[in-house]
This record gives structure tokens, sequence and C-alpha cells, in this order.
């Protein structure tokens, strides 16, 4: 009698599942392909056969990441642009602050970004700052150089908070929200 096998694609959302789990677990450095394999059930030579290595594992978590970052980021829909432009940050913020190594993998030297899938991040957070064009509520500045600007202020505010760089004790939420007030009196259309 013939095993059946799993299909692919399971078995590829099974290691890049597994991935995540590892890398919250034990970190960059406990992501491993035997790690991995162990977590997702498969022997090692699947992440080998599925995600091309070390490497390809560490590729598709990352795509994966800033696809779970703009879905996050894009999710608000509330109709008035001002508190969608603030909703996204605050969505932004709570991604970092839940998947803290996921994030800083994501924005490190060696994953450059995050390719397409980074694209696609920053995309859905111009399409926001877009809106908020349409409305009136934003200048009508190039929408993607607002969108570097604005996700610098955002990016910058939530790594000095995961890093703990505060010289004394202070209110996180009164800091990040004080961060968007920035934000929004720097592009707020004149």
């Amino acid at each position: 009698m013939a095993t059946k096998r799993t299909p692919g694609t399971d078995v590829r959302d099974a290691l890049v599942s597994a991935g995540h789990r590892v890398l919250a677990a034990k970190g960059v450095r406990g992501l491993t392909v035997r790690a991995v394999a162990t977590e997702a059930g498969v022997a090692p030579m699947g992440v080998y056969n599925h995600l091309d290595g070390k490497d390809g594992l560490v590729a598709v978590i990352v795509s994966d990441g800033f696809e779970r970052l703009r879905a996050t980021t894009a999710g608000t829909l509330d109709s008035d642009a001002r508190q969608r432009l603030r909703e996204s940050g605050r969505r932004y913020r709570r991604f970092a602050l839940e998947n803290p190594t996921l994030y800083r993998l994501m924005f490190s030297e060696e994953c450059n970004l995050g390719g397409d899938a980074g694209l696609a991040a920053l995309g859905a957070l111009t399409e926001i700052v877009r809106y908020a064009q349409a409305a009136g509520v934003v200048r009508d500045d190039d929408a993607f150089e607002l969108t570097l600007a604005i996700w610098s202020c955002v990016h910058g505010a939530v790594s000095l908070e995961l890093d703990g760089a505060a010289p004394i004790p202070v209110d996180r939420d009164a800091i990040f929200e004080s961060v968007l007030d920035l934000i929004e009196n720097g592009v707020t259309a004149r």
C-alpha cells in the first residue's frame, strides 16, 4: 500500500509557520534548518527542497512578515482620513511590539527590506497617504516622499522603543501619540 504524500504547498506553509515560531522563541541565531524542520515535523532536507535552505527560509519569513505588516497597517478602514493615518501608525507599532524579533530581522541590512513584499507594505502606507490627500487632510506633495518621511518617523520611534532607548522611564504610549501628532502637524495641508 502506497503512502500518501503531503502536498508541497502544505509542507512549505508548515515550514514557514514553524520558522516564525522558532524565530519568536529562539531568535535569529536559533533559526536553523534543523530547528525549523523539527518544529514542522519534517526532515531537514524538506527545508532545502521547499525553501532552498536557510537563506530561502529567512527570505520567505521576511517576505511573509512584510505581508503581515502590510495587511496590519492597511487594515484600518476608518472613513476619517486623519484617523486612518494615525491608526495605521498605531497598527505598525503594535505589529513591531508583538513581533520584535521578526521586525528587527525584516529591517536588518541582510534582508534588504524584504524585496517586493517590503515595497508592497510601503505601498499600502502610500495609499493611506493618498486617501488623506484626496480628503484634503495631507498636503499635496509627492505621496511616496511623504510616505517615506512618515515611515521614517514611525519606524524610528518604534525602533527606539524596542531598544529601550529612553534615558528615563516614560509613558511609551503617550510618547508614540506625540510622534503621531508631530507627523500629523508636519504633513497637514495648509
